[in-house]
């Protein structure tokens, strides 16, 4: 490594702030290359055009196996008499052991996503599966064989052209290669030198294939990717089929999309993930696949256009799995302009995060989730009023990387793409910048379960306990459970069917719940509040059939609803909503202390923009008031409480009236049953409750059947909770000063 290296790197980085994924792949292809710099296994130069073309870990599965790179040697020291390689020193071909050493000396370039025949790009080449006579090239038919490394890899149109160009040297190395192709004696001496290496012309062989060749006052013998002029009609080669990979003849003159610098681009590029390629539902939008004009709608630079195509393989090492053929594929970069950026920030960049996310051991037991969620903790919300200077430029909701970190954090980004294999493979969705969002979000929801309704006398203060749910506690790190959708799985089910809701999607299938809602958040789009609601009471009711069936209590349904409540509440907090069609869930702060439960009550009904109505201010008070009677059931060990009789899903507009009388006769049932004082008085929830409705016949309530009973259950969770805070106890009903409430009267 050399600090000329990094120096290299930034003077290639795009003085632009990266918008498009198109730019982290170009970065990519700069880390990688400054990274084999650095590697010991690279002992001569390569040039960073040429690396953002070679695949170099593309066939790492023959690393260490014997007979696994096929090498024809072919003396050039004279370029006007080569030959290949003398019985004495050697013999003109060897059958050795591909190394992890050998992998950029070879300068293999591997078709990205090869599907039927495969095209040379490199003079190296693979082959798998065929038997010894093939790859011989003797069978007469064969391609990517020995013999064609020169009857026609160093004959094709980009040879030509880059001979066309070449100086004296270059264009004898590529002559030297193709005058033996033509000489068929030769050839022929090639094809059985082969042979006797092996015990059988039957035997299959997967295998590189490959050339060295010995130059002109030079005793080392080089592989291709030693030599210049051989990268180059690789370069070429590959040019060709990024101009055609899609369209015919899409290249023209015009200014790249992602460089911004006039010259000849391509709108033949398949994108980043092949986003737009044959395996996608749809090309790039409009593209004219005639090729006419492919190149005005979709420009791209020839170079950006190889790095785009090598970024697949690169952004391999940058996922996590997620299950039925689900990724993520989370993607620091820097983001910066090439005028602002030095080369120590790069090596930064390139050591603290781009290599230990790339070396991280990925799957649910590897080191990924940790690493991932290592950079997460050193970034930190920024607020209007801001912190230093280079975060002035931050609106209110963006995110910046802390004063307790590095500065350099403060230049990154991650972004974000979920990508479903299957035929075809689809991007979900994908992001510049997928973190931010989720670190608003965290901070948010922080924000409300540390607000007053936890804290104190608040009604879920540690009831539900904190410690049994990944949402309710303090400051909690959450942006690796949200971008992995499991923050919206926790809360929500798509149907009320629990056999179907557990169905694994199909391949390809765009279809999961747990994702749409992490992709509307990471990409700007408000979760439609309407039907969030509806899932989360599809939620609830299987909580009640589980609750129902295991006689474990009302803690499972209790935690859910206050899961839910706190997440949608930050939500809203975020912008994340969209409330068009539905009540608002906006919030403001309540007192910490309450000198008694109806202030307790009215405060939180006060501060809460879901209770502003008659309607949902009477819903709730009836949930809650079921759910206190039903605490004391509970309590008194009685099996048939009211929460079975009137469940979620029992509540609608047209059954209202009916569970409002049954709860109040129930109510006044134990009230007057009750002599020893031991039934809790509900005035607070009674009161209310005529008052409100009364205000307004049900039926002609404008609330949806999900609102409805989302604010019932949620007064269930509060009535639930209101009898746990304090002891209940026969002996606990006093009427001394000192309690902080006074004794609840019998009516």
């Amino acid at each position: 490594m050399t600090d000329r290296d990094a120096d290299v790197a930034v003077s290639r980085m795009h003085d632009r702030l990266p918008a498009t994924l198109y730019e982290v792949a170009w970065q990519y292809t700069l880390f990688e290359w400054y990274s084999t710099q650095q590697s010991p296994d690279l002992d001569f130069d390569l040039a960073p055009e040429y690396l953002a073309y070679l695949t170099p870990n593309a066939k790492s599965n023959l690393f260490g196996e014997r007979d696994s790179l096929l090498i024809a040697y072919v003396d050039l020291s004279d370029p006007v008499y080569p030959k290949l390689r003398s019985d004495a020193e050697g013999g003109p071909v060897e059958l050795a052991t591909y190394t992890e050493a050998d992998r950029f000396r070879v300068g293999h370039s591997y078709p990205n996503k090869k599907r039927g025949l495969m095209t040379d790009y490199s003079l190296t080449t693979h082959k798998g599966g065929k038997d010894a006579r093939y790859l011989a090239g003797v069978s007469g038919s064969g391609t990517n064989t020995l013999r064609d490394r020169f009857t026609s890899w160093p004959v094709s149109e980009a040879a030509d052209q880059v001979r066309a160009e070449a100086n004296g040297a270059d264009r004898a190395i590529l002559d030297g290669l193709a005058t033996l192709g033509q000489d068929d004696e030769v050839m022929d001496q090639l094809s059985d030198a082969f042979l006797d290496l092996v015990a059988s012309e039957d035997e299959e062989l997967e295998v590189l294939i490959t050339v060295r060749v010995k130059l002109p006052g030079e005793e080392e013998w080089k592989f291709p990717g030693e030599v210049p002029v051989l990268n180059e009609v690789m370069r070429v080669r590959k040019q060709a089929k990024l101009e055609n990979i899609n369209v015919d003849d899409a290249s023209g003159q015009g200014v790249g999309l992602v460089s911004d610098e006039p010259g000849r681009v391509t709108g033949g590029s398949p994108g980043v993930f092949s986003m737009y390629g044959k395996q996608q539902r749809e090309h790039f939008p409009d593209l004219d696949t005639t090729g006419s004009s492919a190149w005005r709608i979709h420009p791209l630079r020839f170079d950006t256009a190889a790095a785009v195509s090598l970024a697949d393989s690169l952004f391999d090492n940058f996922h996590r799995g997620l299950g039925y053929n689900r990724r993520l594929f989370l993607l620091p970069y820097l983001a910066v302009r090439r005028s602002e950026l030095d080369p120590e920030t790069f090596e930064w960049f390139h050591d603290r995060v781009y290599t230990r996310l790339r070396d991280a051991e990925g799957g649910s037991d590897g080191s990924f989730d940790e690493t991932v969620s290592g950079f997460f903790g050193d970034a930190d919300p920024v607020r209007s009023g801001g912190q230093a200077s280079i975060t002035d430029f931050l609106s209110e909701h963006d995110v910046g990387f802390g004063e307790e970190s590095a500065d350099y954090w403060d230049s990154v980004r991650f972004a974000v793409v979920h990508r479903i294999s299957g035929n075809p493979a689809r991007v979900f969705f994908d992001t510049i910048d997928g973190v931010s969002p989720a670190l608003q979000l965290e901070n948010a929801h922080n924000d409300v379960t540390g607000s007053a309704v936890f804290a104190a006398d608040g009604i879920f203060n540690e009831n539900p306990d904190p410690d049994k749910s990944p949402l309710l506690g303090r400051s909690l790190n959450l942006v690796r459970y949200i971008l992995y959708g499991g923050y919206f799985r926790r809360t929500t089910e798509p149907t009320r069917n629990s056999r179907e809701a557990n169905e694994p999607p199909g391949a390809g299938d765009i279809d999961d719940s747990r994702m749409e809602r992490v992709r509307n958040l990471l990409t700007g789009t408000p979760i439609d509040a309407s039907r969030l609601l509806e899932h989360y009471i599809h939620q609830l009711v299987q909580d009640q059939h589980k609750m129902f069936g295991d006689g474990n209590g009302y803690d499972l349904f209790r935690r859910n609803v206050v899961e839910q409540y706190a997440q949608i509440h930050a939500l809203a907090a975020v912008g994340g909503l969209d409330t068009s069609n539905t009540i608002a869930f906006g919030y403001t702060e309540m007192p910490t202390e309450f000198e008694t439960r109806e202030e307790r009550l009215d405060e939180f009904i006060e501060s809460h923009e879901a209770l502003s109505g008659a309607s949902e201010q009477a819903i709730f008070t009836l949930g809650a008031l079921v759910g206190r009677i039903t605490a004391y059931q509970s309590r008194k060990n009685i099996t048939s409480t009211l929460v079975r009789r009137y469940p979620v899903d029992y509540i609608t507009k047209q059954t209202v009236k009916e569970v409002t009388k049954g709860t109040l006769q129930m109510d006044n049932t134990y009230a007057e049953a009750d002599g020893n004082r031991s039934y809790w008085t509900n005035a607070r929830y009674t009161d209310r409750l005529a008052d409100t409705m009364l205000a307004e016949d049900p039926q002609s309530w404008r609330l949806t059947e999900a609102e409805i009973q989302w604010l019932y259950s949620l007064g269930i969770a509060y009535g639930l909770s209101d009898s746990s805070l304090y002891d209940e106890d026969d002996d606990a009903v006093d009427d001394a000063p000192a309690a902080r409430f006074q004794p609840l009267f019998r009516r």
